[in-house]
């Protein structure tokens, strides 16, 4: 809700002053009374403006407001292309045929000279007992890679409040990390009904951390050859500790010779 944007995203992020790039979660579309308010308007009346300037509902928390072109959008830099899918309100998520040509384009348009890295709101895979993983947005991620040939390097998601970070095959060189980082803040953690290492029955996808006792943050660090990572844990006493870390995951461009050969993720 619009209203609510002050305690939820302006006061918490009051003392981070780096610019926040992001897509839209499904709280972000709902809104309680369709005819007092419309889909999304919190989220574009912050990241969307043409000539940025500060919302006076920031209060006492000011942000610049930023000009992102639309609710999801490509983001291109030295190191990596970040491609950030809004993918609507729906449980699981859902995007329609224009979002899913919109995506391809961006896979196959991507430079191939430095790392892709996807993001979504709704998990492709997640251990959680509370939403799981999504079938539709995982046919998503395949429809592009399979049009494309183009495999990110990283997936990033939400929604599922806990860190999990999953790995998958898709490409032979190298497997493709899922990183779930949906800790950040929210006071109802969702359980992992999994171990490391377990695997999942149906994708095959395997568990190498996951966290569900412990707020926290995932910092990533990419240069032109790797991409590493580390997260900080804040449990329920505010003791700071050290969580997960990698740093043996390819920043280099990954392209399938055969890209039918994807398998079904």
């Amino acid at each position: 809700m619009h209203d609510e944007y002050y305690a939820q995203f302006y006061e918490p992020y009051a003392h981070y002053n780096p610019p926040i790039f992001a897509i839209p979660g499904n709280h972000d579309g709902e809104v309680d009374d369709p005819d007092s308010q419309t889909s999304l308007d919190g989220w574009v009346d912050y990241f969307m403006q043409a000539t940025p300037d500060v919302d006076p509902i920031s209060k006492d928390a000011p942000r610049v407001e930023l000009n992102l072109p639309n609710v999801y959008w490509t983001l291109v830099t030295p190191f990596a292309t970040i491609v950030g899918l809004y993918t609507n309100v729906p449980e699981h998520g859902s995007i329609d045929s224009v979002q899913q040509q919109w995506l391809t384009n961006e896979f196959a348009e991507a430079p191939k000279d430095r790392a892709l890295i996807f993001a979504l709101h709704h998990p492709i895979y997640s251990f959680d007992v509370f939403h799981s993983g999504s079938t539709k947005m995982a046919d998503v991620l395949e429809n592009a890679i399979r049009d494309t040939g183009r495999v990110p390097n990283p997936v990033l998601s939400g929604h599922v409040h806990d860190y999990q970070r999953i790995e998958q095959k898709i490409a032979p060189e190298s497997p493709t990390p899922f990183i779930v980082c949906g800790n950040g803040g929210y006071h109802n953690l969702h359980k992992i009904h999994s171990k490391k290492g377990d695997v999942a029955p149906d994708s095959k996808a395997v568990l190498q951390y996951g966290q569900d006792q412990a707020w926290g943050f995932l910092t990533l660090t990419i240069d032109k050859d790797t991409i590493s990572g580390e997260t900080i844990e804040i449990d329920k006493t505010g003791k700071i500790t050290k969580g997960d870390s990698f740093e043996n995951y390819t920043a280099k461009p990954i392209i399938l010779n055969d890209p039918k050969s994807v398998p079904t993720l």
